[in-house]
This record gives structure tokens, C-alpha cells and sequence, in this order.
């Protein structure tokens, strides 16, 4: 008999990125493009509304990044949903939001610049 395979893939860490000033740059795809390659699942929590996603999603497409993970914040501070996701790292180009994520968090937060 035979055994059964069952697929399936080990994620080596959770990271996000904050899309403008950050996605929105050669240097932070680059970044998220490394994060992907060793096996990270990356996902992109912006403060955008989500009537303003087509860069968003382009980007996203761009780099192989699923739409179910790609969070719109609508304004609000992002620790909760980064804390709710249970990511790892987050990269963000403000430094309040980092601040928060390091305070409120078990996510390093890291400053993008």
C-alpha cells in the first residue's frame, strides 16, 4: 500500500508590509520579494480605504501576494490587525504605527526608510 502525500508548505515566518512609502518603493518589493523566496508568507496591511485598492492589488498580483492577504485598515492604527494576524515582523514607513506594534504587540515592528 502506498502512503499518502499530502501537500502542503511550512511558512519559516509571518511578515507584512505597509503599502505607500513602503510596497509602494523599488527597495520595499525587493525586501518583500526576499521574504517570499525563503519561504515568509507575506501579507500587506495599508491604512488606505479600500476604495483606493487598484495600486494595492497591482502591486500585490505583481509579487505573487494572494488578495486574501492584503488587509485595508481604512485609517485605523494597524497593531490590532497585525497582532490579529499574528505576524512576525511588520515593515511601515511611520513611525507612531511602529511604536505601537513594539508596545502592543509580541510583532517587531521595524522601521522602513
Amino acid at each position: 500500500m502506498m502512503a499518502k502525500v499530502f501537500p502542503f508548505h511550512i511558512f519559516l515566518a509571518a511578515v507584512s508590509f505597509d503599502y505607500d512609502g513602503v510596497l509602494s518603493t523599488k527597495k520595499g518589493k525587493e525586501m518583500a520579494k526576499n521574504h517570499l523566496t525563503q519561504g515568509d508568507k507575506v501579507y500587506i496591511i495599508t491604512a488606505r480605504q479600500k476604495d483606493d485598492s487598484s495600486a494595492v492589488y497591482n502591486t500585490a498580483k505583481e509579487l505573487g501576494i494572494p488578495r486574501s492577504q492584503v488587509v485595508f485598515t481604512e485609517g485605523r492604527d494597524k497593531w490590532t490587525y497585525v497582532k490579529r494576524r499574528k505576524m512576525d515582523i511588520h515593515y511601515d514607513n511611520n513611525p507612531e504605527q511602529i511604536q505601537k506594534i513594539n508596545e502592543k504587540t509580541i510583532t517587531r515592528g521595524r522601521l522602513f526608510k
